[in-house]
């Protein structure tokens, strides 16, 4: 009897305080396709203001997770949030600008329950 009381206590205190969850974070990516540019093209990517390097610039690292991070290629580092809309630039070879729109993004949430990275559809910028 003592047992099955304190299976039901030890159960029922497992509910009542969640998982403890490791302090580290993730990052997620967005991938922006600007081919229809050509292969030279430059992209630069805003959120709420916040850009990416600009053509010329050396990418520094930041302690400011809201500043995007140029991973390789086209691939935006974004932290752990996950804007609804993002700024897309795309300059020429030559540093000109010749294209910006605002996207939205569609994530793909964890559901992992100590949360994780988002993933995102590649925006095709035309």
């Amino acid at each position: 009897m003592l047992a099955a009381v304190l299976l039901v206590s030890l159960t029922a205190c497992a509910q009542v305080f969640p998982r403890n969850c490791p302090a580290i974070g993730w990052t997620n990516t967005v991938e922006v396709d600007a081919s229809a540019y050509g292969n030279d093209a430059f992209v630069q990517l805003c959120v709420l203001s916040r850009c990416s390097v600009a053509p010329g610039e050396r990418e520094m690292p930041s302690d400011d997770a809201s500043i995007p991070f140029r991973g390789e290629g086209d691939t935006f580092q974004l932290g752990m949030t996950a804007p609804e809309e993002v700024l897309i630039r795309v300059y020429s070879v030559h540093g000109t600008l010749v294209a910006e729109k605002e996207h939205e993004i569609d994530w793909t949430h964890s559901t992992d329950p100590c949360g994780g990275p988002s993933i995102a559809s590649i925006l095709v910028e035309t």
